[in-house]
């Protein structure tokens, strides 16, 4: 595994900072093992799902882990799709593996709309982010402030592109089912947009798949409990060989 890159993968409207919870818990965790780099995928130039892969495929080399949230996860699915001789291994956080659902789908064009308007940071507050965390955490300010910066921080253009890429994506459950590599699978209990039976669908899925789910966190598992994914990426690690 010395030789193996770690490449994170951000979810929708998010940017490396969602890994950067607990003192960099997740880059300390991949630390205790040979990886031989971590490095940072850029999923805000492309409009589909598999110009993200692509990308990111073409500005690595060799063996890769892939660590990837929401779209991220959707995103590293497409990689395996692409390029499975390279991926040693994949973890999956909060991940929708079928295709848009379709009420999303069809809200998404009303979204796009009122953002090209001006309405990014009213979409951010009021219809995303907050809904995506468990109930415990929704008051969190800080939390709240970093969705909301980053989000702003990226702007309407990638807002929209994203929103297309993720409307207009493929399933990729044949994907799952066909990676014969290791799969870390993991999802918050209180997960409303990619709840837990879809995860447990999912590890059925593949050949070789561990499920966690984690208590009292909802969507945004990274950063409502980075260090329970810290702990788990460096548990699951440690029993898996990577090829």
């Amino acid at each position: 595994m010395s030789k193996t890159t770690a490449v994170l993968i951000p979810g929708n409207m998010c940017d490396a900072r969602m890994w950067r919870g607990s003192n960099d818990a997740l880059r300390a965790a991949l630390g205790r093992h040979e990886i031989a780099k971590v490095i940072d995928a850029d999923t805000t130039r492309d409009a589909t799902i598999f110009g993200m892969a692509d990308r990111a495929l073409k500005q690595t080399r060799g063996k890769l882990l892939l660590v990837g949230f929401s779209m991220g996860a959707i995103v590293a699915l497409q990689m395996a799709q692409q390029q499975p001789e390279r991926i040693a291994g994949l973890v999956l956080i909060g991940l929708n593996a079928g295709a848009d659902v379709p009420e999303r789908a069809a809200h998404r064009p009303q979204q796009q709309a009122e953002v090209r308007g001006g309405g990014l940071e009213r979409v951010l507050i009021e219809e995303l982010k907050p809904h995506y965390l468990a109930q415990q955490n929704r008051g969190d300010a800080a939390l709240l402030t970093l969705l909301r910066d980053m989000g702003m921080a990226l702007g309407p253009e990638v807002f929209v592109a994203q929103s297309e890429a993720l409307r207009t994506r493929p399933d990729l459950r044949p994907v799952l089912r066909g990676y014969p590599g290791p799969v870390l699978l993991m999802c918050g209990t209180e997960d409303s947009l990619c709840p837990p039976d879809w995860h447990r669908d999912w590890a059925a899925l593949a050949q070789d798949s561990v499920l966690l789910e984690i208590a009292e966190a909802g969507h945004m598992l990274p950063l409502e409990d980075a260090p329970a994914v810290a702990s788990a990426l460096d548990g699951w690690l440690r029993k898996k060989e990577l090829a």
